[in-house]
């Protein structure tokens, strides 16, 4: 006979109990169980109490996961949340540029507006006297550029003629620059000619530049107006700016 076997005869074999009952002690009640019964009814009896605590406990595993995941979104919010304000705030640094560039253009028109309207001022009061004036002269050179050794030399002036008669005048203006050391050189200022030809009715403006390669640095320009028989007829000696360009 094998151990299973042996083993089943053992566990299912019934075994006769004899309970008295509380009424009397001639009333007595015979049981039949066997070891099968009685360790099952002990199994039941010790799982019984971790089940039912497994089965009705809080669900800690699952609590823990979900509040898991709700902190996960919030935080995947919160980033949504901070990605638009800051692409609300680039934004709104980008008008507030916009709104300086823009003021400051207008400024720079106003000045421009204010600078033209002191010229045409200078123009009507030069007007109501005769003969052709020179207003406005201005000159400026850049620093010499270091890889060509030469400079940028700009000028403008505005001829007026006053008067009514005769209705219009026509010439040409030399400008010679001069040196510290009295050094001299008349500027090439036509494809052709060293002077520079006007006709006039009113007013001319005249301005333009020429490249500077000389050695020595000129400090003033002398301008000469000639009439339209070569004849020296105005002169003016002004300043050079030396102050870089904006």
């Amino acid at each position: 006979m094998s151990m299973w076997r042996r083993l089943q005869q053992q566990l299912f074999k019934s075994y006769q109990v004899s309970v008295m009952e509380p009424e009397g002690r001639n009333n007595v009640r015979h049981i039949r169980v066997n070891l099968a019964t009685v360790l099952a009814v002990v199994l039941l009896l010790s799982l019984g109490p971790v089940a039912l605590v497994w089965y009705f406990g809080p669900p800690q595993s699952s609590s823990l996961a979900t509040r898991y995941y709700q902190m996960k979104q919030q935080s995947h919010d919160l980033s949504n949340q901070l990605a638009t304000r800051e692409g609300e705030l680039a934004l709104a640094n980008e008008q507030i540029d916009g709104l300086k560039n823009e003021l400051s253009s207008s400024q720079q028109r106003g000045e421009d507006v204010r600078q033209s309207l002191n010229i045409y001022e200078s123009i009507l009061e030069a007007r109501k006297s005769s003969g052709v004036r020179i207003l406005r002269a201005s000159a400026h050179m850049d620093d010499r550029n270091p890889a060509t050794g030469e400079s940028e030399l700009s000028y403008s002036f505005v001829l007026v003629k006053g008067g009514n008669y005769p209705r219009s005048v026509a010439g040409s203006v030399r400008v010679m620059a001069i040196g510290k050391d009295k050094q001299q050189l008349l500027l090439k200022l036509g494809k052709k000619t060293d002077g520079l030809r006007y006709h006039m009715d009113t007013h001319v403006f005249l301005d333009g530049n020429v490249t500077w390669s000389q050695d020595w640095q000129p400090v003033k320009l002398h301008i000469t107006r000639l009439n339209s028989q070569g004849i020296e007829r105005d002169q003016m000696d002004i300043e050079i700016d030396r102050n870089k360009s904006q």
